[in-house]
């Protein structure tokens, strides 16, 4: 059953009259990446009152107490791989959510949520919203196929023809579309769908204080960040390659995992000594803490969490436009470099580590602009305009 609390059950005000929302998300809900950016949309939505629930098949780490939550999958499956239980819990989940929407009610759809669903959804009539994590997959592999090639190297996307279609089904399908950044809007310009489009971001936990940075004198070491999996498609090429001009006194750390054939054909750079790596960790606020600038190059993203929370901590931001995603679009307070451009990258990395002015400067600049992207003020703001469009659109009372 759903655990129903005051802030998410009792509407008033304003709020007054808006259609209930049952989220679903297939795959598990982490603590991290997706998952997280889905509790923490919703959960800070709740907390302003908006009327939601939320279907997932497991529901890792603690829960919000105004989020409704049902799971199919206990604690005692934390342990037990996705993939294991995947056909019979993904049924369950499916058919159980289903048989909860009742009329008036909005379907909000997050990735991994089968086309069945879209379809068994839009024959009773039911609104569908679908949130674009990520850019439209058709209009990512060419991006990332040619990333491939330039490295030599055969495609690591795993996009298919049959996922496009997909995804292109659920488009065609879904009423609504939040496009977290205007990267993923400009992905999704199709005439057939773009009218459906409704802008919304991502953002971060932001801590309320930092601690006070070292004043770094001229020849301190200075450390380069970057943050990121599936690191071709992150940009990470273009950090190794524009690495090997970096000033003597620059560091790089890399979190997340190095995909094989970086590895290989990288490894003069990355065995170098002023270039250090860790895997994934659940400290990465530790790993902001310690750095000086953000690095990324990303080539395609839908809204990376990793910007906001370097903006967060104050970094100075040096990524593309799509890295920098909303929060670059709307702030501007970033550096820009063009993808897949070492040469570009080794000039900023240059600057930035000749200069602790212009690292405290955009690092104090980002903490301030990133201010109203902490997830308090993203979940309401998402679904104040989802409710305004369900308004504008006859689907909500005014």
């Amino acid at each position: 059953m759903y655990l129903e609390s005051a802030a998410s059950s009792g509407m008033t005000g304003s709020l007054s009259g808006l259609p209930r929302v049952r989220a679903l998300m297939t795959m598990p809900c982490a603590v991290s990446g997706v998952g997280s950016t889905c509790r923490s949309v919703l959960a800070a939505a709740t907390r302003a009152g908006f009327p939601l629930t939320f279907d997932t098949s497991r529901f890792d780490g603690g829960r919000e107490p105004s989020l409704p939550v049902r799971t199919v999958l206990g604690p005692v499956f934390g342990q037990v791989p996705y993939w294991a239980v995947r056909p019979l819990a993904g049924n369950l989940l499916h058919r159980r959510f289903l048989a909860s929407v009742q009329p008036g009610e909005v379907a909000y759809l997050w990735p991994s949520v089968p086309v069945s669903v879209y379809r068994a959804l839009k024959s009773r009539g039911v609104p569908i919203v679908a949130e674009a994590i990520n850019t439209r997959m058709a209009v990512a592999r060419p991006i990332l196929e040619d990333a491939y090639a330039r490295l030599g190297l055969p495609p690591g996307h795993g996009i298919t023809d049959r996922r496009i279609a997909e995804q292109a089904e659920r488009y065609a399908l879904a009423d609504y579309i939040f496009a977290p950044s205007p990267g993923t809007a400009a992905a999704l310009a199709d005439p057939a769908i773009s009218a459906r489009i409704l802008p919304s971001s991502y953002g971060a936990a932001i801590p309320a204080a930092l601690p006070e940075r070292h004043l770094k004198s001229a020849g301190d070491p200075v450390t380069f960040l970057f943050v990121g999996q599936q690191s071709v498609r992150k940009g990470l090429q273009t950090v190794l390659e524009a690495w090997k001009s970096a000033p003597s006194h620059a560091r790089l750390r890399i979190v997340g995992g190095i995909e094989p054939h970086l590895i290989r054909l990288y490894r003069d750079v990355l065995n170098l000594p002023s270039v250090t790596s860790v895997g994934f960790t659940r400290d990465v606020a530790a790993e902001y803490l310690n750095a000086d600038v953000f690095l990324f190059p990303s080539l395609e993203e839908g809204d990376a969490l990793v910007t906001y929370e370097a903006a967060a901590h104050a970094l100075p931001i040096i990524a593309t436009v799509v890295g920098a995603g909303r929060f670059g679009a709307d702030t501007g307070v970033y550096v820009e470099v063009p993808p897949l451009d070492p040469s570009a990258l080794a000039d900023r990395i240059a600057a930035f580590a000749g200069s602790g002015d212009l690292r405290r400067d955009l690092g104090q600049r980002a903490r301030s602009a990133v201010l109203p992207y902490d997830w308090t003020f993203v979940g309401p703001r998402t679904f104040r305009t989802l409710h305004e469009r369900l308004k504008a659109d006859g689907i909500a009372r005014q």
